[in-house]
Parts: C-alpha cells; structure tokens; sequence
C-alpha cells in the first residue's frame, strides 16, 4: 500500500509517517512538504491515498484535493488536520475529499479511515467535526431541542430523542446516559432510525433529520447536502454498521 503524505511542517510530517507506517501494516509513506512537490509525486508514481494538510503556504491543501479530484479522480484524499472548523470540513466535502480527520485522531482510528476509505465502503469524518459541522455561532438548547414538534416520519417518540441527540452530535454512550438506556438499546434504536429513513449510517440520518426539519442546526447553508442525501435509500451490503469514531459516510461528495 503506498500513502502520500502532503505536511508544510517537517517535524509533524515525519511524525505522522512514522505513525502511518505503524498503524497500517505493509504501508510506504512518501513524504511532500508542499502542494507543488506532491503533484510532481504524483505525477510520477501511483499512490493509493492521500493524507493532505488543509492548511500551507502557497497552494493550500484545498487546492491541491481539487487538482487531484480533477487531474486523478481515482485516488482517495483524507483531510489531515489541526482545524475542525466546519466551514473547511464543508468545503473539504464539496470538493469531494473521501475523509477529514484531526490530528489528535488515535492510531487505532487512522488505521482504520485509512482502510475503510480504500476499501470503498464509505468516507470518514472525525467525530468532532461532524459535532462542530451541526453547531452554530449559538449553542443549542438540547431540552428545548427535545419539545420541538416533529413532522411524521413513522418514528417513535423515543426513535426522534435518539436521533435528536444523534444530530447534536453525541456517541451512543452519551446518548445512552443522556436517555438512561443500555448501549445496546441505543444501538437498535438506530437501526430503526435507519431503516425508516432509508439511510445506512448515523452521519445520513443526521443529515437527513436537518433536511425534513428534524433538529436543523444553524450554519449549513453552504453544506451540500442534496448531493449527501442523493443516495439516500442506497443500503450498504453486509451487516449494519454503526461506529462512533471515526464517522463513516457511504455516500461520496464529488
């Protein structure tokens, strides 16, 4: 498996590639200090990801992610950074990155983005940038949050504080002590959720819960959301999955 690595700071690029290199067996990490110097990379060698910095001199990182969608549609971008400023998760998502990862990510769950966005199965958001993606400039109220009227999807009054809660960006175990349910009840709740709203993961119920008026965050008007809920009654194949961290996406932005 062959990784491209694209960090402005050298220290925290050969860091990340050490990490890399231990997370995710077999990996050969090629390092690029700018955007410039990972195009010639790529230009010249066929990689199989991209983790790319979304902030650098010159040509930024959000440059680069829209020069290799446009020039090579067929190589993965992970967003890799410090900033979980949602006006850069929405942008990083509309110009189609596969993933957008913090820094403080853990190995475990780099690992892991790393593989799922090979394999196909889906696009991963760091849980704090989903969180920060459904907040506005004001916070909300989650219990007044709870008493608004809801439009009749065939969920559950129980299903809706599930999902309302899912939308504030909560993990099944906060829901869980938040509501005084088991995980696992939690967990099935969601299952209903998502069968109902003919969406395979928690970060497309969310969405799909701000598109029928179900919670609408402040702050998503520039957020493609239409192009993230067009696949909406696509059902991954397999097993339903719902992990907390990193977020998986089944749907790709382009």
């Amino acid at each position: 498996m062959r990784i491209l690595l694209v960090d402005d700071h050298t220290l925290v690029r050969r860091g990340l590639a050490h990490l890399v290199a231990i997370c995710v067996a077999g990996a050969e990490v090629t390092e690029a200090g700018n955007a410039d110097e990972a195009v010639q990379k790529i230009s010249s060698e066929s990689y199989d990801v991209a983790l790319i910095d979304i902030r650098m001199p010159g040509r930024d990182g959000l440059e680069l992610l829209r020069e290799i969608r446009s020039s090579w549609p067929n190589l993965p971008v992970i967003m890799l950074s410090s900033y979980d400023n949602p006006e850069y998760v929405k942008a990083a998502l509309g110009e189609g990155a596969a993933g957008y990862l913090l820094k403080d990510t853990t190995l475990e769950d780099l690992g892991q983005a790393i593989l799922v966005v090979l394999s196909g199965s889906g696009n991963v958001l760091s849980p704090r940038a989903i969180r920060n993606l459904f907040q506005g400039p004001d916070p909300l109220d989650e219990a007044a949050f709870v008493e608004v009227p809801m439009p009749d999807t065939g969920l559950t009054p129980r299903e809706l504080e599930v999902l309302q809660f899912l939308v504030l960006g909560h993990s099944n175990r906060e829901i869980s002590r938040k509501l005084f349910l088991s995980e696992k009840t939690v967990k099935a709740h969601l299952a209903a959720v998502y069968r109902k709203l003919g969406v395979p993961n928690r970060t497309k119920a969310a969405l799909a819960a701000v598109a029928i008026g179900i919670g609408t965050p402040h702050g998503l008007a520039s957020l493609p959301t239409q192009k993230l809920l067009s696949h909406r009654h696509e059902v991954a194949a397999g097993p339903a999955v719902d992990p907390d961290e990193p977020v998986h996406v089944r749907a790709t932005v382009a």
